[in-house]
């Protein structure tokens, strides 16, 4: 990027002239006397888009502004890195958390506008502690280089139709997400019965229960002389993981694992710390391919007598809540679960009798896995490329 000729690094074909820079008030008008805050308790519901500070939170009757604005954060953003700046067209009722901005139609177009502010390092102006404000004089005093009328639109229009994009395929993975929950629910049998709700064709008759103990081996082996070096940590997120991708450093010493259990791949990890994703701590299976080396404080098995990529897939389900909720407590430390091996062997474990359907329910996820994992990735590809080009599109 050439900034001495305040010129972008891309640009549409036909544009030459050096942007200019100036300041938000110069180009935008702001609108904030037009803001009604109304309680939760005193909405009348309806199709208008209630905004505050993060985007929508509610739909009401009624409206304060009709036309194309930009909505900017004034206070409460969730995200302070990358600020709540967002173009919005038609009728929209907006509380007293966001600012409210409209380009002056001769010489600023709106979309760009919105992203040019995104641009800006707005934490660094923001005031306040716990709820960091963006004053409105501070705001219209920021600088923005801009082109003219015709390149402003262009660029703003294009970026606008990636994030429809970027928008369209988050829907898609949301959507396959929300596949993904809702037949975790329905393929494995609700507590107390043997029989899924939904079964797929020329399967039948009821399932058998098991105990964990019945179905798995506790691995004992420890990393005796330091065979082994890469640590795991069981992420509830993530699965498992090396330690070094997920703390960005080496948190165990590698003089210090040779007590460390060995995990060899398809092996059953339980991580006893509890989180929101995981209340009673996750059990992941190690897909990374390769061996490696988990702390004690984990317990590892290796299961037997049943299809692997089912029994992945059931603790991924909440089928187990109910045995741990009954069975251990969070002991000492508030973000751990206690539960003694022996009790966690007699877990039991519903299981369709015919390892055929086992398979087929395995393999069911596994491919709904593929497609929610592709889509995700063409989603961060999006953005990946969004955020390139407003590098390179912008001054």
């Amino acid at each position: 990027m050439d900034n001495n000729n305040n010129v972008p690094e891309i640009r549409f074909e036909g544009f030459t002239e050096a942007w200019e820079q100036r300041k938000v008030y110069e180009i935008a008008d702001r609108y904030d006397n037009l803001r009604i805050p109304i309680a939760a308790t005193l909405r009348v519901p309806g199709t208008t888009p209630y905004y505050g500070a993060n985007g929508i939170q509610d739909y009401v009757e009624g409206f304060t502004h009709d036309g194309e604005y930009v909505l900017v954060a004034e206070d409460g953003a969730n995200d302070l890195k990358h600020y709540p700046v967002k173009c919005v067209n038609g009728r929209i009722w907006v509380n007293n958390h966001a600012h409210v901005l409209q380009g002056k139609e001769d010489n600023c177009n709106n979309q760009f506008l919105a992203y040019s502010i995104n641009r800006t390092d707005i934490e660094s102006i923001l005031v306040g502690g716990n709820r960091a404000k963006l004053n409105a004089e501070t705001m219209m005093n920021i600088q923005l280089y801009l082109p003219n009328l015709e390149e402003q639109f262009a660029i703003g229009h294009f970026i606008n139709m990636l994030d429809n994009l970027i928008t369209l395929h988050q829907s898609k993975y949301e959507k396959l997400l929300d596949l993904k929950e809702s037949m975790l629910y329905k393929l494995f049998p609700k507590e107390g019965e043997t029989i899924p709700e939904m079964r797929f064709e020329g399967f039948s008759g009821q399932w058998q229960v098991r105990k964990l103990g019945e179905l798995s081996d506790k691995i004992m082996k420890k990393n005796q002389g330091l065979i082994y070096e890469e640590v795991f940590t069981n992420s509830a997120e993530f699965g498992i993981i090396s330690q070094l991708d997920f703390f960005e450093k080496e948190i165990a010493k590698s003089e210090n694992i040779d007590g460390y259990y060995v995990v060899e791949p398809d092996d059953f990890v339980y991580n006893p710390r509890i989180s929101t994703m995981a209340p009673y701590g996750p059990i992941k299976r190690n897909k990374l391919g390769r061996v490696g080396v988990m702390s004690p404080l984990y317990y590892v098995f290796r299961a037997h007598d049943i299809a692997i990529d089912y029994l992945e897939y059931f603790f991924q389900s909440n089928r187990w809540y109910e045995f741990m909720r009954f069975n251990g407590n969070t002991g000492a430390r508030s973000d751990r679960f206690a539960i003694s091996d022996d009790i966690f062997n007699e877990m039991t474990i519903l299981l369709p009798q015919d390892t055929d359907e086992q398979k087929a329910i395995g393999e069911y996820f596994s491919n709904l896995d593929q497609l929610i994992q592709l889509s995700k990735d063409k989603v961060d590809k999006l953005k990946n490329i969004k955020s390139s080009l407003l590098d390179k599109m912008f001054v």
